[in-house]
């Protein structure tokens, strides 16, 4: 795909969502489940692959050590990443968890699964620790879902659930906030695919910061944070790999990614 201009980038997001739907249903197909840090670090693998040569610059760092910090004494939990993302129009960060649907075979019919996201658990808890983490970073906190076809209400993901048009593999990245995930019971798909959006439509820029503009229009009244302050960890991508490293363990995150936007062609 040919990418010029921001219109293209959303065309670009949409692709690369598809690609994960179907990622998944082939590594299930062949007996597999890719867990969320697996599907997390190939997305941007791609797109830091593909897309270096119209002016993304994408930089990442995943956890080299797994454990805590002797120092602190925080154990990483290997959930959460935090995103940078610079565009023309706005230059916002994002603390991300990423959860992937379950894909098992429900036990006694042996029928695709009822659709549910195992990891996130009904304490909320975790979600809780999200939005602290995000806060004090000032930071936007917010779930990554990665959906695939492997579920029973398959129709969920249809336009006909929906006030967009949609297509089902537009559904293998979608958003939510942290705040409508916090105050919505359970972990399934159609409790809280109501507060989802493909990620094509969150992430971006046009006539302002789409990222914005579709938080102010989201299930869940979050407050979106426009001007995030450049974060510690982008001092330490291109000298410190060490620093970086105990950058993440010492606040509990999986990865870093910084998504360059500003020298885009268009």
């Amino acid at each position: 795909m040919i990418i010029r201009s921001h219109h293209h980038i959303k065309h670009y997001l949409r692709d690369v969502a598809a690609w994960i739907w179907h990622e998944q249903g082939e590594a299930r197909h062949h007996g597999l489940k890719l867990q969320e840090e697996t599907i997390t670090e190939i997305l941007l693998l791609r797109m830091a692959r593909e897309c270096g040569h119209v002016g993304l610059n994408i930089k990442m760092f995943n956890r080299i050590e797994e454990g805590g910090s002797t120092a602190t004494g925080a154990v990483g939990n290997g959930a959460d990443w935090e995103w940078f993302v610079d565009t023309p129009l706005c230059h916002v960060g994002f603390r991300v968890q990423a959860k992937v649907l379950s894909s098992g075979l429900t036990p006694v019919r042996r029928a695709l699964s009822n659709g549910k996201y195992e990891g996130l658990h009904d304490d909320r808890l975790q979600t809780d620790d999200l939005i602290k983490a995000a806060g004090a970073a000032k930071l936007n906190p917010i779930y990554i879902f990665y959906n695939h076809a492997w579920v029973s209400d398959l129709a969920l993901f249809s336009s006909t659930h929906h006030p967009y048009p949609v297509r089902p593999g537009d559904w293998g990245c979608s958003v939510a906030t942290a705040n409508f995930v916090k105050h919505t019971a359970g972990n399934k798909l159609s409790t809280l695919i109501p507060g989802m959006l493909p990620w094509h439509r969150f992430f971006g820029w046009g006539r302002g910061c789409v990222s914005q503009l579709a938080m102010d229009a989201m299930p869940g009244e979050q407050k979106f944070i426009p001007e995030s302050p450049r974060p510690e960890w982008l001092g330490l991508m291109q000298e410190d790999d060490e620093g970086l490293n105990s950058y993440l363990l010492e606040n509990r995150l999986q990865g870093v990614a910084y998504l360059d936007f500003t020298d885009f062609e268009g």
